[in-house]
């Protein structure tokens, strides 16, 4: 302890002009300051001081892209905000949107939509009309395969004659109530126990069922973005 004071009284000694310099300066600066401002604007001042200095910090430090990276994402941030730049922007989404439009208009060309319920219910034979009515609209021929991720034709009919009776089985089911129908929890835990051991996964591994691809996708970016957190990544990208 006194070792370490030793060692301040000999910078204190040392530096003793210059903090007196600073001293000086310093009282100079708050009396200008009492003198000129208010202690409410005095406040206001160094809080948006502060909060620019926060801001600054975070913007030079608290991102993973390099600072070049990040000005040039400002730049284009803002100058998204000038006129010219949204006029071009919504010019180039409506004829976007016109084209999006008119090609999936062609296919439904001259239908009348629905646009309210029927006063009388449509009899069997009426509701099965209308249906094959509505599955004419389609012109494009998914089945040969060529139409990326859109259907996964089967080609064999007893195949497609199994997932009918399947759907006809489990089709009144609810996944979310596994207390009422312990048929779908057990086949889902089964189908994520097989895909975890294709995975070399072991008795920790959990996993839950789907809507379908793209969900797949957003489950697996969240599981990473997640997992990233926990080790203290600030940041992470999904």
């Amino acid at each position: 302890m006194g070792a370490a004071q030793s060692f301040y009284a000999r910078i204190l000694r040392n530096y003793e002009p210059q903090l007196s310099l600073l001293h000086e300066k310093t009282q100079l600066l708050n009396e200008r300051l009492l003198n000129s401002f208010t202690p409410l604007e005095l406040i206001a001042i160094a809080s948006i001081v502060t909060a620019c200095g926060i801001g600054f910090y975070r913007f030079l430090f608290g991102h993973d892209e390099d600072i070049p990276t990040r000005i040039k994402q400002t730049i284009f941030r803002l100058a998204r905000h000038l006129p010219i730049v949204q006029r071009e922007i919504a010019k180039a989404r409506n004829d976007t949107l016109k084209s999006v439009y008119a090609d999936m208009a062609k296919s439904i060309q001259g239908h009348e939509f629905a646009k309210a319920l029927p006063e009388k219910g449509l009899s069997k034979d009426e509701l099965m009309d209308k249906l094959q009515n509505y599955r004419s609209f389609e012109n494009i021929n998914y089945s040969s395969g060529k139409v990326s991720g859109c259907v996964y034709k089967l080609s064999k009919s007893d195949t497609v004659e199994i997932y009918n009776t399947v759907f006809n089985l489990f089709g009144d089911t609810n996944p979310l109530h596994a207390d009422v129908f312990p048929d779908i929890r057990t086949m889902e835990a089964e189908v994520v126990r097989c895909v975890a051991t294709m995975f070399h996964g072991d008795d920790n591994v959990c996993g839950t069922m789907t809507s379908g691809g793209t969900e797949s996708i957003l489950m697996a970016c969240k599981t990473y973005r997640d997992m990233a957190l926990a080790k203290g990544i600030k940041n992470p990208e999904m």
